[in-house]
């Protein structure tokens, strides 16, 4: 458990830290499972010109779903509600303007903290239940 919360310290410490290729491709990610019907989530641009596709299995086309259609990010990304600079984090940008605010990273970086917590927890009851039938 001090383990657990000690890394969760450290990478909420991180978040302002760096941004690589791969936040550019889950934010698409989210805007695409977000705005588009689930018949275009995979689909690439004839002129091979589009950074709007899906390359992961469903399971994680579901998942991100499931982070950008919920009631707290609808409240995050409302313009009327919502924080500032998050309205574009989960719009469809075009391949020249694929820029997404610092609220856009806190929020992805949190996300996959909160995830993490969630995998934790499931691995600590996993473990329990194995642990209580073998005795």
């Amino acid at each position: 458990l001090q383990l657990t919360i000690f890394l969760t310290i450290i990478k909420f410490l991180l978040i302002p830290s760096y941004r690589s290729t791969d936040f550019d491709v889950h934010r698409n990610w989210l805007a695409i499972t977000r705005h588009l019907p689930l018949s275009e989530w995979y689909f690439d641009d004839v002129n091979g010109g589009t950074v709007h596709t899906l390359d992961y299995p469903p399971s994680f086309a579901y998942f991100e779903y499931l982070l950008s259609k919920n009631a707290l990010t609808s409240y995050l990304v409302s313009n009327t509600t919502g924080v500032a600079g998050m309205e574009r984090c989960l719009e469809l940008l075009p391949d020249d303007d694929n820029s997404p605010s610092d609220a856009c990273v806190v929020f992805q970086r949190c996300t996959v903290i909160l995830f993490d917590g969630v995998f934790i927890l499931g691995a600590v009851f996993a473990a329990a239940s194995i642990r209580a039938s073998t005795t």
